[in-house]
């Protein structure tokens, strides 16, 4: 799956992650969350955030991304500007220490989750660190959404027991929402 997403050419994924972000900016629960949870997109050829990231910010949102910490836990630091990110561990994007301002998740805020495959149930492979699993299995907000392209989807694998489903799988022509989730 990584190397399907890696061979998409650069302007082919620019066009998928534009209808994605479309899509998303859609869902009334993005529209109405008081924090965007976001993955930055720096790798790999991930679907883009940086677009979405930066519409919410000319809108004075309140985005929130991840950092990586010892014992791959994730803490969540306040983005003002794109200009405050830089590559850091395994070349993701990360606030500069400066600019950190770490803060608790707000209850009904939004995750986004990276992913480098999905299942149409909402279960996904990340690179193996399992951070997002440990913090989604705390996550008190309204919605996990998981981005993906076409390519990456319906991938079968074993699921294990620590594997947390996202509520929502984006594509570029297809929304997957989780069978027994009812939020909208």
């Amino acid at each position: 799956m990584l190397a399907l997403r890696r061979a998409l050419p650069p302007d082919e994924a620019q066009r998928r992650s534009a209808a994605i972000t479309k899509v998303l900016l859609q869902i009334p629960a993005v529209q109405q969350a008081p924090a965007i949870l976001c993955y930055v997109s720096s790798k790999d050829n991930e679907v883009d955030t940086l677009s979405f990231i930066r519409l919410l910010l000319d809108e004075q949102r309140m985005v929130l991304v991840p950092l990586m910490q010892p014992g791959n836990e994730l803490c969540w630091s306040r983005l003002r500007s794109l200009e405050d990110l830089r590559p850091a561990r395994f070349g993701i994007l990360e606030p500069l220490p400066e600019s950190c301002t770490f803060l608790d998740p707000p209850r009904n805020s939004v995750c986004i989750v990276p992913g480098i495959a999905f299942s149409s149930d909402g279960y996904r492979i990340g690179y193996g660190g399992g951070c997002f699993d440990r913090f989604l299995s705390v996550f008190n907000g309204i919605y996990s959404i998981g981005l993906s392209y076409d390519v990456q989807m319906n991938a079968v694998w074993p699921i294990d027991p620590m594997d947390i489903p996202v509520d929502l799988v984006l594509t570029e022509t297809t929304i997957y929402k989780q069978k027994n989730n009812d939020k909208r």
